[in-house]
């Protein structure tokens, strides 16, 4: 590890891993935890549930075009100032979801929320980079999916639980609370792993962003983990249909099955993290990209030949186990060469990811036909793609 003062003990990894792993998890509570009200929004806003769903798209939308905002902004005034920026709108549009008066206001409101959760995905990775070398930064954002892979399953169940006692608008009234805990938790807590950089100008952006993607290492582990992403998110898109509407289950039960596919996802990354002490990067990455591909290929002949409760939820955990393996991995190997502009490879990669999760979330509502299809064959596609892009433009 590096002798950076922030990490000198034990405890400070810990808490610095438990602070990134609270900032990281806004983005993803913010997905899962209104997944069980989609039913009760479309009731309230008169309009259906695909509608509904377009929320979580212009979601996907907004974390795909925002966060190329904060790359240089990182970059020129350090890693504290943006992310304040950033919390702070994610709590104004959280405020402003729980007045939406109609659907497409909360659809709009939940763009500008995405804007503003940029910030605890771009700013957490290029700390991580800032402080860690390539093999150990793997392990750290394998014990980060630990802490924020318990978001997938606590946030459903939260969601149902807040829906019985208040109803949706609740949700995002607690999503408020939970980016003000971290505002509080950051500014007192969080190092300042690199200040601001004068030298750095944001004028210099889109050059900086070239410079990112003339790097191959960066283009193909970002496109690569950016399908395996994408697999993992078209899930959160089309399972809400799939357990709810297709298999007929109730919400609770759908929160049920989220957190026995979250614990297989949990538990592999930290897989992931174990074998990293004893083999290279590279070479985990060699043998695991297999994984997301056969899988892949299963879901799609089970979702189109055999769509049963058991065996969808069965490929499904096994699915997303491997990408809880393979996405540390990628997001450690895009940044390996890109140590001195981490905020704006950092703002890229989560771009990149983000706009493929948003082409298969699009996907799967134009190819909605009232059948498992649609997830399964998107989920399926994004985890082959996320084999071959790595496996044959590596070998080139």
């Amino acid at each position: 590890m590096h002798s950076h003062p922030s990490i000198k003990t034990q405890k400070s990894f810990i808490l610095l891993i438990l602070i990134l792993g609270c900032i990281i998890a806004i983005g993803p509570l913010s997905i899962d935890m209104y997944l069980p009200a989609f039913s009760a929004i479309a009731k309230r806003f008169n309009s259906t549930e695909s509608e509904v769903q377009l929320s979580l798209t212009f979601y996907f939308i907004g974390m795909s075009c925002g966060q190329l905002l904060y790359g240089p902004i990182v970059d020129r005034f350090g890693r504290r100032i943006p992310l304040f920026f950033g919390l702070s709108i994610f709590i104004i549009s959280s405020i402003l979801c729980c007045f939406s008066r109609d659907i497409n206001e909360l659809v709009i409101l939940r763009f500008f929320q995405a804007i503003g959760v940029c910030a605890s995905f771009v700013i957490p990775r290029a700390i991580v980079r800032d402080l860690f070398s390539t093999q150990e930064s793997a392990r750290v954002f394998s014990h980060l999916t630990l802490v924020i892979g318990v978001v997938p399953i606590l946030a459903p169940i939260g969601g149902s639980f807040i829906l019985k006692i208040l109803d949706w608008r609740g949700i995002f009234a607690f999503l408020a609370l939970f980016g003000i805990f971290n505002l509080l938790l950051s500014y007192f807590f969080l190092p300042q792993t690199k200040g601001a950089n004068e030298e750095d100008k944001i004028s210099d952006s889109v050059k900086k962003y070239l410079g990112i993607l003339k790097d191959r290492n960066f283009v193909i582990c970002a496109l690569s983990g950016g399908f395996a992403m994408a697999g993992l998110f078209s899930y959160l898109v089309g399972s809400p249909f799939l357990y709810l509407k297709f298999f007929g289950i109730s919400p609770q039960n759908y929160s049920f099955v989220f957190a026995i596919n979250s614990i297989g996802f949990i538990f592999f990354s930290q897989v992931n993290a174990k074998l990293l002490k004893k083999f290279l990067l590279r070479k985990i990455l060699d043998k695991i990209l297999f994984l997301p591909a056969i899988f892949g290929i299963i879901l799609i002949l089970v979702g189109a030949f055999h769509p049963t409760f058991l065996s969808i939820t069965a490929i499904f955990f096994v699915f997303l186990a491997s990408i809880g393996m393979v996405n540390p991995n990628m997001v450690a190997a895009s940044l390996a060469n890109q140590s001195a502009h981490a905020g704006s490879a950092s703002a890229m990669l989560g771009t990149i990811q983000f706009i493929i999760a948003t082409i298969a979330s699009l996907a799967i509502s134009n190819l909605h036909n009232g059948t498992a299809i649609p997830i399964t064959l998107v989920c399926g596609i994004c985890g082959i793609a996320s084999c071959l892009v790595y496996k044959i433009w590596f070998r080139k």
